[in-house]
């Protein structure tokens, strides 16, 4: 069986849109996804689905949560070849983690390809000594400081790139363990 991982935005940011992962993984488990796993509490999802139409996927697990928490979450799916080339396309680290203490690699989810005229908006207005590299609906971020100090938030990506594009981000630790979930799920 399939093996995805679903990205919520989002959600138990600031305490907005809370959603117990407990919860979550009963909910899901109880509308057909199988061993389903959540990690920390940013909407990390793991799961089974005999699905194969991501579009579809995410479609369902939105209509899912709306109808339990009324909260309208933009979801985010990903297989392990997709997530193994997001991190092999990577152009600041290799696959491995990052030491304890402040993070500075991030992957930025998007919901859109990035436009040149997104790019050329977020290097205008970009006044730190952050660096960001776009690849399809991917941007990958080298931060010089902490995610707080940063000027790139999923805010400001959203929009300097326009067109409705919605964004997500986590950081590479996390991006690492998804892989290795997804890789172990049905194990």
């Amino acid at each position: 069986m399939p093996a995805y991982l679903a990205l919520l935005r989002a959600v138990n940011v600031s305490g907005h849109n809370i959603i117990k992962m407990e919860h979550l993984r009963k909910l899901m488990a109880a509308n057909g996804y199988n061993n389903v796993q959540t990690y920390i509490q940013s909407g990390n999802i793991v799961f089974e689905l005999e699905e194969t139409d991501k579009a579809k996927i995410a479609y369902d697990i939105k209509l899912l949560l709306y109808k339990e928490y009324g909260y309208d979450v933009v979801v985010y799916i990903y297989d392990a070849a997709d997530l193994e080339q997001i991190i092999a396309n990577n152009p600041y680290t290799d696959d491995v983690p990052e030491p304890s203490g402040k993070k500075k690699y991030f992957v930025v989810f998007l919901t859109h390809e990035v436009t040149p005229q997104g790019l050329d908006k977020m290097k205008k207005y970009n006044r730190s000594d952050d660096a960001f590299k776009a690849v399809g609906k991917i941007v990958y971020l080298k931060l010089s400081q902490s995610a707080a100090d940063s000027k790139l938030t999923n805010a400001f990506i959203e929009n300097k790139l326009g067109n409705n594009c919605k964004a997500t981000i986590r950081n590479w630790n996390t991006t690492l363990k998804m892989l290795t979930m997804l890789q172990t799920v049905n194990e």
